[in-house]
């Protein structure tokens, strides 16, 4: 007996709310949220979304790779199957053949068939086993029972088909007396369907959802235990710098952040910048204290100039009262008595008029003085600006000096 393919492959058919601002008024200042808001907010939403995050995309890799096993599954089946069932028909036709090498083949056949059916059945293959109209008879004059192979019905739906024809051989004619060699003594028939192997994915995505699931899960309890650590120095941060908003923290203070990350860097960069403000600020007190020394000079001068300015008027009314009196005394040809007596009157108002200006001259260089301290005071003034701004740059630094 030899085996001949006889068949190919056949496919079935299926195959936040904003408020409005006035015109003229100018933009709004933003709204400061509450310190009761603020408080907490931050690190649960960082966290949440995170979380939130890192669960979507772990879920969306789980259904990335269900899609990715379904088409590589509809590749198989568009490929590798068709040459599977073309081999298994094939394999089955050998197997048959082995059975049939003796003279109690039909009689054992009719054991090894189920066996042969369920086997195949096992990895997605529908079998069937058809002996021929001479096969029938022979058995049934030799061995008295009529066979039956293996019957299966083809089910609707697409799939792939290979069947290989079972030809007589020398030695078949003991069994099969009616037949000649060369006769069609039956055929064998191997089936693929694609819903048994859509079955098989689905089945298989099950499990892989479930563990998928379960190693999402289990990651992102992991991931929520990691933040609570690595959020510590981050939660600290933001305490420190909500106490800077609300101004219940001294600026030369410490953030009690110690870690060996971007975090205690950070913390360390905050000090930094806070101790240089703090600084900065006292030396900025120092000049708004100076210059308020020198203003409340400069007032103080200034009122003692309108006082001398007015006893300079009076004094020098006087003296020109006293130099009339004296000029008439001498026209009028009075007695030398009373020309010394006007002389004299004269003489002490031009020296009240010369002590006034001498003090106004006084208070003048007192002036030019405080003019210095003011202008001393501009120029610590305009460095601590520089400081408080490095890197305004060159052309920065000549604008303020031109102006």
């Amino acid at each position: 007996m030899h085996a001949a393919s006889g068949a190919g492959a056949t496919s079935g058919p299926g195959g936040s709310s904003a408020s409005a601002t006035p015109p003229g008024d100018g933009p709004a200042a933003p709204a400061v949220p509450p310190a009761a808001a603020l408080r907490g907010r931050f690190d649960r939403s960082f966290a949440i979304r995170t979380i939130r995050d890192f669960l979507l995309a772990l879920t969306a890799l789980v259904a990335v790779e269900l899609v990715a096993r379904l088409a590589l599954a509809l590749r198989d089946y568009a490929t590798e199957d068709r040459e599977a069932v073309e081999f298994a028909a094939e394999r089955l036709a050998s197997d048959v053949r082995e059975i049939m090498l003796n003279r109690a083949g039909p009689t054992a056949a009719r054991t090894v068939y189920p066996i042969l059916e369920q086997t195949y059945d096992q990895v997605g293959l529908d079998i069937e086993i058809v002996p021929s109209p001479v096969t029938v008879s022979s058995v049934r004059r030799v061995l008295g029972f009529e066979p039956r192979g293996v019957s299966s019905r083809p089910r609707d739906g697409a799939h792939h088909e290979a069947t290989v024809a079972l030809e007589a051989e020398t030695f078949c004619l003991q069994c099969h007396v009616d037949a000649a060699v060369g006769d069609v003594l039956g055929h064998v028939t191997v089936r693929r369907y694609r819903a048994d192997r859509l079955a098989a994915w689905w089945r298989e995505a099950g499990v892989t959802s479930v563990i998928g699931m379960g190693n999402v899960i289990l990651h992102t309890i992991v991931l929520f235990l990691l933040l609570r650590v690595r959020m510590e120095p981050l939660l600290r941060l933001r305490a420190r710098v909500a106490a800077l908003a609300r101004g219940e923290m001294d600026l030369m203070g410490e953030t009690p952040v110690r870690t060996a990350d971007e975090f205690g860097e950070l913390a360390m960069d905050l000090d930094r910048f806070l101790h240089r403000l703090g600084r900065l600020l006292e030396e900025l007190d120092g000049v708004l204290r100076r210059m308020l020394a020198v203003n409340e000079r400069l007032e103080g001068v200034s009122e003692t100039l309108r006082r001398q300015a007015g006893t300079l008027d009076e004094r020098t009314h006087e003296a020109l009262a006293s130099a009339f009196r004296l000029h008439d005394a001498l026209s009028a040809g009075l007695e030398r008595a009373t020309v010394e007596a006007e002389l004299r009157s004269l003489t002490e108002a031009l020296v009240q008029v010369s002590r006034a200006v001498g003090d106004d001259a006084h208070y003048v260089g007192e002036i030019l003085v405080l003019e210095e301290r003011l202008r001393a005071v501009a120029e610590s003034g305009q460095r601590l600006l520089d400081r408080l701004a490095p890197a305004s740059g060159p052309a920065g630094t000549g604008a303020r000096a031109a102006a």
